[in-house]
């Protein structure tokens, strides 16, 4: 067996250069600055020569072979940004847009090799981008935040493991399971609720078919983001109704989800158990919740 282990040294060594490759090409491309300053940066970093990485010609420069990957590179990344972001993009401009997108990807540069996740915190930037000093009550800036916010919980709902595989479908069969205090009733694992200052999913909806809707004035709307059968569906709830899923997610009793509602939302217990008789199978058929058998 000796006489393999030149062999897997030089293996080794040159899986060690390539991923030391990899990491000086992408902080030429994730890095801020000029093309120069970066190039100059990673070499000095990861103590490689540019020129002897990529082959110049006589009519290109490495540098410049370097600079249209970099922003071929960025200018998928933003492509993948507006697939995901239509509505903010819409709303913003896109020239606007591509500023912050830019910026997004300068300073929290996705570390996934899947492109899902690229958008995974662009509401947060956003929201960490409010200018200082914005006026209390001035829910302006708060716009693009709520719209980020929820086109990035439709993109998580379409991908969160869901129910498809593991529980039937029992939403058609008649039943009077909610009729009963503690029934089996749980919520599903790929809903998603938002509470939001701006009604904002027809403005959504009419983005996607791309129309040019007007931005809706503030109003607080509580919204839940799910998905049956493969399909995923954004609806806003009644405060009861929201606290009521809410309850079921972080305690999973539904005794304990109706109290939390009849406290958060003003509504007594009892108009909360009564109005759950009609409202359950909806939720259930919409996939906000499931009944275990």
């Amino acid at each position: 067996m000796l006489f393999q282990t030149p062999l897997i040294t030089s293996y080794k060594l040159q899986m060690a250069e390539l991923v030391n490759i990899q990491r000086w090409l992408t902080s030429i491309m994730v890095k801020p600055g000029s093309l120069a300053e970066k190039v100059q940066r990673a070499d000095q970093h990861y103590h490689l020569d540019h020129s002897a990485v990529i082959r110049g010609t006589d009519r290109m420069s490495p540098q410049q072979k370097i600079g249209i990957y970099a922003r071929g590179y960025i200018a998928r990344l933003l492509e993948c940004m507006s697939a995901e972001f239509p509505a903010v993009k819409y709303l913003m401009g896109e020239d606007l847009f591509e500023t912050f997108a830019k910026a997004y990807l300068i300073r929290a540069p996705s570390t996934s090799p899947d492109l899902y996740d690229l958008g995974k915190h662009f509401p947060a930037f956003l929201k960490a981008s409010q200018p200082k000093n914005k006026v209390v009550g001035n829910q302006t800036f708060d716009l693009p935040v709520d719209l980020a916010t929820l086109e990035r919980a439709i993109a998580e709902a379409a991908r969160i493991p869901g129910l498809e595989s593991q529980i039937p479908d029992t939403s058609s069969e008649p039943d009077i399971f909610h009729l009963f205090g503690d029934a089996g009733i749980h919520p599903s694992p790929c809903m998603l609720l938002l509470y939001l200052q701006y009604p904002l999913i027809d403005f959504v909806r009419a983005v996607q078919h791309d129309e040019q809707p007007d931005a809706p004035p503030p109003a607080e709307s509580y919204v839940v983001v799910s998905r049956k059968n493969y399909i995923v569906y954004t609806h806003t709830l009644l405060p009861w109704q929201w606290f009521f899923l809410k309850g079921l997610q972080s305690t999973g009793s539904y005794r304990k989800a109706v109290e939390d509602a009849a406290r958060s939302s003003g509504e007594s217990t009892d108009s909360i158990m009564a109005d759950l008789v009609l409202w359950l199978p909806i939720a259930e058929n919409f996939g906000y919740v499931y009944r275990a058998l």
